[in-house]
């Protein structure tokens, strides 16, 4: 019994320290807005469910999404130049590549496994919600943290759409946040810039300061809503300043404050509202199709006016034209 013992327990010690050997090595990832490569190992690298996961998959094998915390590259030139914010790593991470961090030769020496798949070109990435002009809270899961280790955050710019590659021509650095360490996950605030609305990107660099200057990389989908200025005239909440609105309006003409969707004016609906929209014409809030043709907002104009006056001069409590 005492040889069965002593062999059993040397059985079970080794393939204990077998098991932590795949997570010891990973490092994390964005979970909130949730990551690229989070999003492939979380839909299952066996059956994945979505077809983006699935062609990931097919491009860079189940390794590479079940290992989705090692997304990652060693730069010493980052720490070696001081871990300047929003250092430059084209270099290391070329356009078209900004997703995979650079990871796409599987003939690599050093990065064998790759992460081509996350480079998709495609609007069918799931997306997390995120508004425009306001704080968006990331919570990065740590499977090993690191300190001392600085953040910096990119995201696209307002120009660009998710039918073209992720390219630093189309990158705007938004800074290096204060980040609060509580257990393995690293919280910090990015405020979304007032002029995204959309589809668009979250690029996060996480820089270790150390010899080999490891960095990991992570790639959010985020869907913005518009600012609430830029909403403003949209009273269907379609994405554009139109006729459609105008209906609304005119639906809503003499309703109660709040009652008319994106009313920056609050107040009984009526001129305010109708001026408002008139100034905000043919704007667009998304991708959306072409609005209608001057010569009937200039109908519409003729009809408001006849509208609001025959508002202004409803009968009051007493009778009298208000």
């Amino acid at each position: 019994m005492r040889r069965c013992a002593n062999f059993c327990g040397i059985t079970v010690l080794t393939l204990a320290s077998l098991v932590p050997v795949f997570r010891a090595a990973g490092h994390g990832s964005v979970i909130s807005p949730e990551s690229r490569v989070h999003r492939v190992f979380a839909s299952n690298p066996e059956t994945p469910s979505f077809q983006l996961a699935a062609d990931a998959i097919e491009t860079d094998g189940t390794h590479s999404y079940y290992t989705w915390m090692e997304l990652s590259r060693n730069i010493p030139s980052a720490v070696t130049s001081g871990l300047p914010a929003g250092f430059d790593y084209s270099t290391w991470v070329p356009n078209g590549t900004l997703a995979s961090g650079g990871r796409v030769d599987p003939q690599s020496s050093v990065y064998p496994r790759t992460y081509a798949g996350l480079d998709q070109v495609s609007a069918d990435w799931p997306t997390s919600p995120a508004q425009a002009g306001e704080t968006l809270p990331v919570d990065f899961y740590a499977t090993t943290p690191h300190d001392p280790s600085v953040w910096d955050v990119w995201m696209t710019t307002a120009d660009w759409t998710p039918d073209q590659p992720l390219n630093w021509q189309q990158m705007e650095f938004l800074g290096r946040p204060d980040v609060t360490l509580t257990g393995d996950h690293y919280y910090f605030d990015v405020e979304i810039p007032s002029n995204r609305s959309g589809h668009h990107v979250l690029w996060i660099a996480w820089q270790r300061d150390d010899p080999v200057g490891e960095v990991f990389f992570s790639a959010s989908d985020i869907m913005i809503a518009p600012a609430a200025d830029l909403r403003a005239g949209d009273y269907n909440s379609d994405g554009r300043v139109d006729a459609a609105d105008y209906t609304v309006w005119r639906d809503n003409l003499g309703a109660a404050a709040g009652s008319l969707p994106n009313d920056v004016d609050g107040g009984e609906i009526g001129p305010a509202q109708y001026t408002r929209w008139k100034s905000k014409f043919g704007a667009k809030t998304a991708a959306a199709s072409a609005v209608p043709e001057p010569a009937i907002a200039s109908t519409m104009v003729v009809v408001a006016g006849l509208l609001i006056q025959m508002w202004r001069t409803r009968p009051g409590q007493d009778g009298r034209a208000i």
